[in-house]
């Protein structure tokens, strides 16, 4: 018996994780009656099954008999319908529509459409009115992985001390697997951390990455350079695919007498630099020293002259 309950549980399980509900996109049906919400994943792939989860709300009294039917001739649905006795005014009722995409799909976009009937008794209706409202929404399938590179670095760093470039990879197509990146230049040497590696990336989902490298510290002259951020990934076949941006860096030695970062920053046609002089912070406080020797000097004569005055009184 207890064999029996376990296998039980264990078939539900299995079933329910082949439809995984992974939302990412959402289409409003809006009608004077009733408001639909649909939320799909933005990205899907051939064969692969998901899940559309749909939102009834009802915004006016009487409404009832609702059905939700979606349709799509790209689309295996294991039932297209559902239908909803009434639904009371300001109230929200959810359900889930399993589906699949046909293997024979073709990558990028189609059209998948949502139909909504139902019946509303107005004031002045000796019956119930019959209501149907359609609208369409776009569906992305690939069969490949698709990742786009954001990366950012700063645009002046000192030679020899480390700076970080940032990015991150985003997937806009199928599952992505083993995925490397490396930074290199051909104009300066770069040390330090210049790999990262990502065992997978599923659609629709973002990773970050950071680099922490620096130039040479025996670089001879400020040099303007290109540093490239070049990569591999796999999909789900093995086969492999490339990936590649970059950005530029202006690399100087910093000053004798320099405190602070090699970046500033533009404000209108004013570049403001947060590199300081020493020479420039011993100076500042000699002048406030200065300034303090001469208020004091001045609030003592001040006392100086009242007190002789007060005196010349008596």
């Amino acid at each position: 018996m207890f064999d029996n309950i376990f296998s039980l549980i264990l078939a539900t399980i299995l079933i329910s994780s082949m439809f995984i509900p992974v939302y990412a996109l959402q289409s409003n049906m809006l009608d004077p009656n009733i408001q639909v919400t649909l939320d799909y994943p933005d990205v899907i792939q051939q064969g692969d099954k998901f899940v559309l989860s749909s939102i009834i709300k009802s915004t006016a009294d009487q409404v009832s008999n609702i059905t939700l039917t979606i349709s799509s001739p790209e689309l295996y649905i294991v039932t297209n319908t559902f239908n909803l006795a009434k639904l009371a005014k300001d109230s929200t009722y959810g359900n889930d529509f399993k589906l699949s995409v046909k293997n024979d799909t073709p990558d990028g976009e189609f059209v998948a459409n949502a139909q909504v009937t139902y019946f509303v008794k107005g004031m002045f209706d000796a019956n119930p009115v019959k209501n149907t409202f359609t609208q369409a929404f776009h569906l992305n399938t690939q069969s490949k992985p698709i990742l786009i590179l954001d990366v950012e670095a700063p645009s002046n760093v000192f030679s020899g001390e480390p700076f970080s470039i940032k990015g991150t990879i985003k997937n806009h197509g199928a599952t992505a697997q083993n995925i490397q990146l490396k930074a290199y230049s051909s104009d300066i040497n770069l040390d330090g951390k210049k790999s990262f590696l990502l065992s997978n990336l599923y659609s629709g989902k973002n990773s970050d990455f950071e680099f922490v490298v620096n130039t040479s510290k025996d670089l001879d002259i400020p040099t303007n350079a290109i540093i490239h951020i070049n990569g591999t990934y796999f999909d789900d076949l093995n086969k492999s695919y490339s990936i590649e941006d970059s950005v530029n860096i202006f690399a100087r030695h910093r000053g004798m007498l320099e405190i602070g970062d090699a970046n500033g920053i533009w404000i209108g046609n004013f570049f403001i630099a947060p590199v300081v002089g020493v020479g420039t912070i011993v100076s500042s406080a000699i002048g406030f020293f200065i300034f303090l020797w001469h208020f004091k000097n001045k609030k003592k004569s001040k006392n100086n002259k009242k007190t002789k005055f007060n005196t010349t009184l008596k």
